[in-house]
């Protein structure tokens, strides 16, 4: 995701052996983001976020939308690149340029057994 003010997330104390350090994690809260509503640039809602995959380096790899159907009947789950999201002003997750009817037309993406 890229975005020009990233959200403070949190913050908390570690306690390692003897030293203490305080760390600030700056980003989004995957509980925040996941059944979030993801909109074009234009405004218009394109599709829900599902889940997020995270690769094994630590990266959110792909982001799951959920697109089509109506609450949820008849819909589909794609895979959808982290970097093609932006944040707006607002907090809202934006994939410029989408259409739900693009979207619908991916693959589907399907859980490893």
């Amino acid at each position: 995701m890229t975005t020009s003010s990233v959200p403070m997330a949190g913050e908390t104390i570690l306690g390692v052996e003897v030293n203490v350090a305080k760390v600030r994690a700056a980003g989004y809260s995957a509980n925040t983001l996941i059944g979030s509503d993801v909109q074009n640039e234009k405004g218009e809602r394109v599709g829900a976020v599902h889940d997020l995959i995270v690769a094994p380096q630590g990266d959110v790899s792909l982001a799951i939308m959920e697109v089509g159907g109506f609450i949820g009947i008849d819909s589909k789950w794609v895979a959808v690149p982290a970097e093609m999201f932006e944040a707006d002003d607002h907090g809202k997750f934006v994939l410029p340029k989408a259409t739900e009817e693009e979207l619908t037309k991916m693959p589907s993406f399907r859980y490893a057994q």
